[in-house]
C-alpha cells in the first residue's frame, strides 16, 4: 500500500475509534446501575464463600 492509502486507513480507524468510544461514554449513565448492582452480586457471593470457609 502506498502512503495515501496507510493516510486513509489511519484517519478512519481514528474516526471510527473516537466515534465508537463517544458512543460507549454515552452509554456509561445507562449502563452504570446495572454495573453497580452486578459488583453487589459479586461481592455477596464473596462474603457468602468466606462466612461458608469460617
Amino acid at each position: 500500500m502506498d502512503m495515501a492509502g496507510w493516510m486513509v486507513l489511519g484517519t478512519m480507524a481514528v474516526v471510527l475509534g473516537s466515534r465508537f468510544l463517544g458512543n460507549l461514554i454515552d452509554q456509561v449513565p445507562k449502563l452504570s446501575k446495572k454495573v453497580i448492582a452486578a459488583i453487589r452480586a459479586v461481592r455477596d457471593v464473596r462474603d457468602e464463600i468466606r462466612m461458608y470457609r469460617s
